[in-house]
């Protein structure tokens, strides 16, 4: 194992001598545009026209420099914004000149849809002037939105959904964009004057983007850190904060052939202690719209992930983050463990209650939630908290909390700690990223209470041309946090990729090529290997339209220590298997009508065979409706047995307008044998407030034919309103 391990080292050495040198290599800071915001007496009327006169008070912004295809060149259409502000909200206009009006991409209508597929404006603010934490928001020509949180400088929640209004529209000069975000929906200081703000704009028919700060590659809009600065907000508003977000909801359907019908009441009380820190009280916590989770089929021996969709738990999910962990690694607290039992099923909340933001130089975050009773399972509180500090400019460190077992009488903790350094001024324009971390879980049975602990250090170079990470950690054996997600145990892990991805300027047809290799290395703590993959790309190709062309190369070794089911009903063996598979792919840019990829994945699997293909489309004839086809078909010839495996879905959506959407999801997998269903219709009638009508039925197949019969089925409607003071 000493050699194997010794792989690892040269790698994480490498990235090390990557933060050697003197602090004269570190260059000059990089300078921040600047724009004044103008105080109105009435805002503008937001219809996306811009033709009302108090645009003219403001001064233009702009230009927006171009970072992909090329880099440090003009746009090759005009774009300019101005920014005014009244007693209630900020107001922004953004006039995109184009001399191909014809040509514009607007394709989408849905709110929180994908609209980097459309021509598109992204802007962002940071009202603390923190350089950490802050607000993104998507515009498209439609007047489509989507917002998200940005934390610890460059993290984005998409899951949160704000209040505010945009409008666009496009005539013979391009397009028109008008925003107004209530002060009420931003987390500011009425004192602090100066915000940091960021703007971009995407040309999606010539694969084109631009920026008004930082534009370069490595950076995203969200990326806080390096936004500019917007000045002249003075004497802003100080609001109650105080946000009642009641709501109604009605069931019928039926579940095991019997019919059942109920309603229920509930609601979110959410009150701004101060202007930086915000509390929420939840009654009858429910999440009777939240679409279903996305299927999956398993083909490993480690348990799968799905994500959190709830919007209680998915809003001001970014002060949890700990120590950059993802699901693939582990979570110390993944929220998805709360109200879902271990089978999936929903266990009542009879309430939450949640603490997030700032307290001077702190970040904190906690959640408290009382669960009804269930199953052989009595009612009780689970709990998590967070604390991190900010250090130096964009680094932190903190500490993670979570109590109670949701799904078992006994109690479970766990208690953590972490240090996230981060700079976007290396070697004067260069990101460097590390993290450190240390946890322990206490589990208190009869036989054992002591603290099983999990430890990891990671360094991340997340650049343009050059692109590197390695990192290592190592889990207990009985490690087995009941708020968190450990796929597995008794498990050091060394892991790291390497990328290098030119941009040849000679090439005019070729915007990036990228070469990458990549390992991880799992053995227990006796250092006995159990798992490893090494991966080698030497072919990816992103051409100047958006359409990428790719190949890589898979060597997996795996040493199951007993048997497990793969596809249903084939065993593999314990033992100790190498194999090699190969993988190619082509996406297609998602400015055209039909968009999407495919994949082709052939070659050994165990000690047999498996061919895989894989088929994402989208279809986008018009802004009002939308198609999205899924499917992934195994053939898999084993030892054991031979079989195959289906796994598809369809995604049909009309956008009558930005604000009512009617959306169909149908999907099947063929290890369970099932189609489910479900439709929704979502209308916010009025910015915060929204009615949803959803209604969930499945499909089994009948032993004694080929066919599907109807199986449980539900009908859901609930109105839900927001009321601030």
């Amino acid at each position: 194992m000493g050699k194997r391990r010794s792989l690892l080292w040269p790698p994480i050495l490498g990235l090390i001598c990557l933060g050697s040198g003197s602090a004269a290599a570190n260059g000059p800071a990089r300078s921040k545009p600047s724009i004044a915001a103008v105080r109105v007496e009435k805002g503008p009327v937001v219809d996306g026209k811009l033709d009302d006169p108090v645009w003219a008070k403001a001064p233009a912004g702009g230009p927006l420099t171009q970072y992909l295809p090329a880099q440090n060149a003009p746009m090759s259409e005009r774009t300019e914004f101005r920014i005014v502000f009244d007693d209630e909200n900020i107001y922004l206009g953004v006039w995109c000149y184009d001399s191909e009006p014809d040509k514009i991409v607007a394709r989408l209508m849905k709110r929180e849809g994908s609209l980097w597929l459309d021509d598109n404006i992204i802007f962002v603010f940071d009202p603390f002037h923190d350089f950490r934490n802050g607000y993104v928001f998507f515009v498209n020509p439609n007047g489509a939105r989507r917002d998200g949180l940005v934390s610890n400088s460059s993290l984005e929640n998409h899951d949160w959904d704000g209040i505010w209004t945009a409008r666009a529209t496009i005539d013979e000069e391009g397009w028109k964009m008008e925003a107004a975000i209530p002060f009420k929906t931003l987390s500011l200081d009425p004192d602090q004057s100066t915000w940091g703000f960021n703007l971009q704009r995407t040309i999606q028919r010539r694969a084109e983007m631009g920026r008004w700060s930082a534009a370069e590659p490595q950076f995203q809009t969200g990326n806080i850190s390096v936004a500019g600065n917007l000045t002249g907000l003075v004497n802003l508003p100080q609001n109650a904060g105080l946000e009642f977000r009641p709501y109604v909801v009605a069931r019928a359907g039926t579940k095991d052939d019997t019919f059942f019908d109920e309603s229920d009441f509930g609601g979110d009380f959410r009150y701004r202690i101060t202007p930086f820190l915000s509390s929420t009280l939840s009654y009858h916590t429910d999440f009777a719209e939240t679409e279903v989770d996305t299927r999956q089929l398993n083909f490993t021996r480690f348990p799968l992930f799905f994500p959190e969709k709830r919007h209680f738990f998915l809003e001001d999910s970014g002060v949890f983050n700990f120590a950059g962990l993802q699901s693939y690694d582990l979570l110390p607290f993944f929220s998805r463990r709360i109200g879902l039992s271990d089978t999936g099923e929903v266990v009542p909340l009879l309430g939450a209650a949640k603490v997030a933001g700032q307290v001077g130089p702190y970040e904190v975050g906690f959640i408290d939630a009382y669960l009804e009773e269930h199953g052989d399972i009595a009612a009780k509180n689970v709990f998590a908290g967070r604390i991190s500090r900010d250090i130096f400019k964009q680094s932190s460190a903190g500490l993670i909390f979570t109590g109670g077992d949701p799904n078992s009488a006994n109690d479970n903790t766990l208690i953590g700690s972490d240090f996230r350094f981060r700079t976007t001024e290396f070697r004067g324009d260069k990101t460097l990223e590390a993290n450190l971390y240390v946890l322990g879980n206490q589990v208190e049975t009869e036989s054992d209470s002591e603290f099983k602990p999990a430890w990891g250090v990671g360094l991340d170079y997340p650049n343009d041309l050059f692109n590197a990470n390695a990192r290592v950690y190592e889990i207990a054996r009985d490690f087995h946090p009941s708020l968190g997600f450990v796929p597995r145990t008794d498990v050091r892990a060394w892991k790291s990729n390497w990328s290098v991805r030119p941009r040849p300027a000679a090439i005019d047809s070729i915007r990036q090529f990228r070469f990458t290799y990549g390992n991880e290395i799992y053995t227990d703590l006796s250092d006995n290997l159990e798992t490893s993959t090494h991966w080698f790309m030497p072919l990816f190709i992103d051409f100047t339209s958006s359409d990428t062309l790719s190949f890589f190369v898979n060597r997996q070794f795996d040493a199951p220590i007993e048997p497990f089911i793969v596809g249903g009903e084939v065993a593999i063996p314990s033992g100790e298997y190498q194999w090699t598979e190969y993988v190619a792919g082509v996406e297609l840019a998602p400015r055209r009508l039909v968009s999407g990829y495919a994949q082709v994945a052939l070659g050994e699997f165990y000690d047999g065979t498996r061919q895989r293909y894989l088929l994402g489309l989208d279809i986008l004839p018009g802004r009002h409706v939308s198609f999205r086809l899924d499917y992934d078909y195994n053939l898999v010839d084993l030892p054991g047995g031979e079989f195959e495996t289906h796994l598809g879905g369809v995604r049909m959506g009309w956008h009558f307008t930005p604000d009512l959407l009617w959306s169909h999801l149908i999907q099947y997998d063929s290890i369970s044998d099932s189609i489910g269903y479900q439709g929704r219709i979502e209308w916010e009638f009025r910015p915060g407030s929204t009615a949803y009508l959803v209604y969930n039925q499945s499909y089994e197949r009948q032993p004694f034919n080929r066919y599907f019969a109807p199986g449980d089925a539900e009908a859901i409607f609930k109105l839900g309103m927001t009321f601030r003071f």
